[in-house]
């Protein structure tokens, strides 16, 4: 008998997917439900918007660096700010996710990547983060960004971004069991007890 498993849609420039990389395959393998790592191309291109979703010297981008601040804390994450935001080079950081994915260390990339960029100053998807990332993931640099940069990987990145949009993911992180959504780091605890009874936990 297979595993219960949940789909986890998300992109490598969410601030708020950090809380969920560092978290989600220890939080999943505990209750016994497997992982699908997910990566998509940005949020714009789920949802159309032409602004960021959190604008400098906003009420609502000071509210999520402190939620951020807050959870971080909770969790003993690393955390430093500020962070830079939004990091210039996210689609070659999903590309190598998307590598990561088909190859089967999507997990351990995130885990490597996001404290680089959240308390390092190095922004997903610089050459600093990725080298740094990749050397503490065992995989070569050049190797895995001749394949991000392939085609194939972008072809399959899109075709991926596609199928989230056709679910109707329109945020990072989100996780899907079937068509169940579930958005946002808050609610990977009900995601996980939907993927294993089908309903939430009391």
């Amino acid at each position: 008998m297979s595993r219960p498993s949940l789909d986890y849609w998300f992109t490598m420039g969410s601030t708020y997917n950090y809380l969920t990389a560092m978290r989600i395959q220890g939080a999943a393998t505990a209750a016994g439900v497997e992982v699908v790592y997910r990566p998509v191309r940005n949020v714009a291109a789920l949802t159309g918007a032409q602004s960021l979703p959190f604008i400098d010297g906003t009420t609502k981008y000071r509210y999520m660096w402190r939620d951020i601040e807050r959870r971080a804390l909770s969790r003993n994450l690393p955390l430093r700010l500020p962070v830079t935001y939004p990091s210039k080079a996210t689609l070659l950081a999903n590309k190598v996710a998307q590598v990561a994915t088909a190859e089967g260390w999507a997990g351990i990339f995130l885990r490597a990547a996001y404290p680089l960029w959240f308390a390092e100053g190095k922004p997903n998807g610089t050459e600093g983060n990725l080298r740094a990332a990749l050397i503490m993931c065992g995989h070569d640099f050049d190797r895995v960004l001749a394949l991000a940069n392939a085609p194939e990987t972008q072809a399959s990145l899109d075709a991926a971004t596609d199928a989230a949009r056709a679910l109707g993911v329109f945020g990072s992180p989100t996780f899907a069991i079937g068509p169940e959504l579930f958005w946002g780091d808050d609610h990977l605890e009900d995601a996980i007890a939907w993927a294993k009874t089908g309903r939430l936990a009391r």
